[in-house]
């Protein structure tokens, strides 16, 4: 077990320690070093991580440069070569194993905390680790984590979802004594948490919800969703549907996780996080795609990175005639959506829904595609394998 780092509260106290602080979060985060600092306005609040070189830089072009507010964010990846991707996906995607180990730690720490401190009523039977730790999906400095914690006093997802509000409430209620955590927001489903790890902070959602999957079979289950629910209600299903997920993400191959790590690395830097009221595609709905095209495409067992890149994004270009679902957990779905990649856990759930800015997306897709050397000399017609002359 690692050395147990000092908390949120105890920077708060030190400040002369910790000096560098966050002017978004409340309560206020404090970090010891401006790299610490910097990273989490990038994973938290969007905001990316400028080299000392890139600042003097645009300081030097910033009279003959349009207002930072009319200018779109651009990838680091428009300026890789087909050369420089394997050895950029190393440095600046793939995951850093130490880092990963200690947010894991972190979450198993607050999974205690709510195991032995939760009152009788909120007393969890189980608690889930869901999100791209769990999954094998985690972009280097950008891990998230959702923790489902099925209750154990909860048989039904009727009775949750007419008490959820209050649920909420009391679980904020015992966070607030647990001082390795900050309570950052919540939404009508779960708290939002960021919790100390390894000098920087490690964004959690806790998700309350009844463990059906081990009460009734996945047949009544979507029954009951089809029959007994509605829409508004099925959405209360998700987090208990979430074990499905997991196990289906999880069996991807390795290359096609790097692979999804690369999408997401896109959609993360090639973005404005800060979008008002656009919502962009979720990390979920990019592994799907991908998992989607590389079926589509044989499900080679080794396949050309930036080939298989290619083709996603080709996919999203033309999100319109998507239309991806499995049948691993339902044989039959009823989506009458013109394009839909269905959630392989709840046929009921469009994951492409999450967006309300596709024609966005799908241009900074074909402008990507079209500008960016990585690309160069590839066409609609390559597969996926690599051509050796």
């Amino acid at each position: 077990m690692p050395k147990k780092r000092p908390t949120f509260l105890y920077r708060r106290k030190h400040a002369e320690d910790f000096p560098y602080c966050c002017d978004t979060c409340v309560p206020e985060l404090r970090f010891k070093l401006l790299r610490h600092k910097e990273q989490h306005d990038n994973v938290v609040h969007g905001i990316p991580i400028i080299s000392h070189e890139s600042k003097k830089a645009a300081m030097i072009s910033s009279l003959h440069a349009a207002p930072m507010s009319t200018l779109a964010c651009t990838s680091p990846l428009s300026a890789v070569s087909m050369r420089e991707l394997n050895t950029f996906i190393e440095t600046e995607i793939e995951p850093d194993t130490e880092n990963n180990q200690s947010c894991n730690f972190a979450d198993d720490r607050l999974c205690y905390f709510m195991q032995n401190n939760f009152p009788y009523q909120l007393r969890p039977s189980k608690i889930q680790k869901i999100g791209s730790l769990e999954k094998g999906t985690a972009v280097k400095g950008k891990s998230d984590a959702d923790l489902v914690v099925f209750l154990a006093t909860f048989h039904t997802v009727s009775e949750l979802s007419q008490k959820l509000a209050s649920i909420l409430d009391t679980i904020k209620l015992y966070l607030f004594t647990y001082d390795e955590c900050d309570i950052t927001g919540t939404t009508s489903y779960a708290v939002k948490v960021s919790l100390s790890c390894d000098d920087h902070s490690h964004n959690v959602d806790i998700l309350p919800s009844v463990n059906i999957l081990e009460t009734m079979s996945k047949e009544d289950i979507y029954e009951e969703m089809a029959s007994g629910s509605s829409s508004y209600t099925r959405d209360y299903y998700s987090a208990a549907l979430a074990p499905l997920q997991i196990q289906f993400v999880s069996s991807f191959k390795a290359k096609v996780k790097t692979l999804i790590r690369l999408m997401k690395y896109w959609r993360k830097t090639d973005f404005e996080e800060s979008t008002g009221t656009l919502r962009l595609p979720s990390s979920y709905l990019l592994e799907l795609i991908v998992f989607g095209e590389w079926e589509r495409a044989g499900s080679p067992n080794d396949f050309d990175l930036r080939r298989g890149f290619y083709h996603v994004l080709t996919a999203v270009a033309n999100y319109s005639k998507l239309k991806l679902a499995w049948t691993r957990n339902y044989t039959s779905h009823h989506c009458r959506d013109p394009f839909y990649v269905l959630d392989p856990a709840n046929p009921f759930n469009n994951v492409m829904n999450t967006c309300n800015c596709w024609e966005s997306v799908a241009e900074k897709a074909r402008s990507f595609m079209k500008t960016a050397p990585l690309f160069m000399g590839l066409s609609d017609f390559d597969g996926w394998l690599l051509k050796i002359d």
